[in-house]
């Protein structure tokens, strides 16, 4: 066997323009920590506390946590150091690994603060995978600490006699419930959480492509591959809603793999529904010229109604895509955040608020109204408590911000 082999990239869309080859060589590991004094901006500019995991070499945790990559056959040594007041875990789901190596406190081991720990195994069989905290598992997970660990084949296949492709694109779906994360204390019972704010690889709506999530140099990402080869997605889910992918047909998706093993029988995808903890690997092969989304819903699986919509760009490499764009400075400011019964909403470039209408997570409209002033305030004490959008549009400068009752 190789020696314990790994690369760690804080999550992010992976932008793939010209990808490095398959078969190049990793670095040593480097160690992860565990934190819960981060914060994650939010596609409206709002700051959202969040626990992860990072790398002890950037200091900082990002939400989801680092991806980690090894290839079939190594052996590994993941570590890390809880820099936090809670306990945590790593617990590798999906991943063949002993009892004792598996995260979970009862039948592992727990990391105390301040302590180090270390858990090891072989990465015997090629597949897209995920880890997460198993102390309260449900707070935990809900708070950010979960990530995405993809199991390479050699050889540029998928798995052993499967088929061949360019590069891989990580796609981790997860959502979170404002209100919670904000005071996660006064979070029981948990079967009550319902998340109101949705992302993919951390980011949600403009981010997209734009960036912006509070991660230190993270820019707007778009996928790309050339055409005639196929990109793999792998896709996983740590989400409490149902993830439903709608794919266009003009993407050409094969599903060749579910939950980090192969399908008997490969098939053509153009929807496909991804539950908590659920794992696929689909490629597809755009056509010349191609330029669209993949559009990722989320469903509320307790009430089976769509609540959102995230789109993930794709395009064919020979396009121009030119340098990724930096979200703009938030011009919205809501205060206070959370509220009660009053908001107070300023504009920072002093334009008029103007034409400005209130939606809830499920993009119906709560309330409307024109204000010919840059501030103004609004009673919400009727609101029912939750996540709220407000969005302002003056002429063609559209701003919004998000807030919680």
């Amino acid at each position: 066997m190789r020696s314990s082999i790994t690369f760690l990239i804080a999550a992010s869309l992976i932008c793939i323009h010209g990808a490095p080859s398959l078969g190049q060589t990793f670095s040593p590991p480097p160690l992860l920590f565990t934190g819960m004094d981060g914060i994650l901006i939010s596609d409206g500019g709002m700051e959202i506390p969040v626990w992860g995991y990072g790398l002890t070499a950037d200091g900082y945790i990002t939400v989801p946590g680092p991806l980690l990559e090894y290839e079939t056959g190594d052996d590994v040594n993941l570590a890390f150091v809880n820099n936090s007041p809670e306990s945590h875990t790593i617990h590798l789901h999906g991943l063949d690994v002993d009892q004792a190596n598996d995260g979970v406190p009862t039948t592992s081991f727990i990391v105390v603060q301040d302590d180090v720990g270390s858990y090891a195994f072989t990465a015997s069989e090629p597949g897209t995978f995920l880890y997460h905290c198993h102390v309260t598992t449900t707070l935990h997970l809900t708070m950010g600490m979960y990530g995405m660990i993809l199991v390479r084949h050699p050889g540029g296949v998928l798995f052993e006699g499967g088929p061949t492709y360019y590069s891989d694109a990580p796609l981790l779906f997860s959502d979170l419930e404002i209100a919670t994360n904000l005071a996660p204390v006064q979070s029981f019972p948990f079967h009550d959480i319902r998340p109101d704010y949705f992302m993919v690889n951390g980011r949600s709506g403009s981010q997209l492509e734009t960036g912006s999530t509070g991660t230190p140099g993270e820019p707007g990402t778009i996928l790309s591959c050339p055409n005639g080869e196929s990109l793999a997605l792998r896709l996983g889910s740590m989400a409490y809603t149902l993830t439903k992918l709608i794919i266009p047909s003009e993407l050409g998706a094969m599903c060749y793999m579910s939950d980090g093993r192969p399908v008997p029988t490969p098939f053509e995808v153009e929807e496909l529904d991804i539950y908590p903890g659920e794992r696929f690997t689909v490629l597809i092969s755009p056509d010349a010229e191609y330029d669209g989304t993949i559009e990722v819903q989320s469903w509320d699986m307790v009430n089976q109604t769509f609540v959102h919509s995230n789109f993930v760009r794709i395009r064919d490499a020979a396009l121009n895509i030119g340098a990724p764009q930096t979200q703009e400075t938030l011009s919205l400011s809501i205060s206070p955040n959370p509220s009660d019964d009053f908001i107070s909403i300023n504009s920072y470039d002093e334009r008029n608020l103007a034409d400005w209408t209130i939606f809830n997570t499920s993009g119906q409209m709560i309330a409307k109204g024109h204000c010919n002033s840059p501030s103004m305030r609004i009673d919400i004490s009727h609101f029912e408590s939750g996540s709220y959008i407000l969005e302002s549009i003056n002429g063609e400068h559209l701003k919004r911000a998000r807030f919680v009752r």
